[in-house]
């Protein structure tokens, strides 16, 4: 596995999460690392999309059974660093 640095992939999941957010759920917030797009109005649909969207980009897999905005253990939907990271701990090389 190629090493992901934890600031790339911040920075890939605010930016993808700010552009939905623009485009089709119109909040006034601003997206940053703490942001909890769950918490904020974002359906995990789209979520599972934006995940979609940063394994291509990033050039990684995401397992399937991987739902990298909520910790299954504590019921907490997960800030956009913590999803990073969840990432980072469960992602695969290439899109397999």
């Amino acid at each position: 596995m190629k090493s992901l640095d934890p600031s790339v992939v911040e920075l890939e999941l605010v930016k993808i999460v700010d552009e939905v957010n623009k485009n089709i759920s119109r909040l006034d917030i601003d997206i940053d690392t703490s942001c909890c797009p769950g918490d904020i109005g974002i359906s995990s649909q789209i979520l599972i999309t934006i995940m979609g969207r940063v394994s291509n980009n990033l050039g990684i897999t995401i397992p399937d059974d991987c739902y990298i905005f909520h910790d299954k253990d504590s019921h907490k939907q997960l800030s956009i660093k913590e999803a990073a990271q969840k990432l980072i701990e469960k992602a695969k090389d290439g899109n397999q």
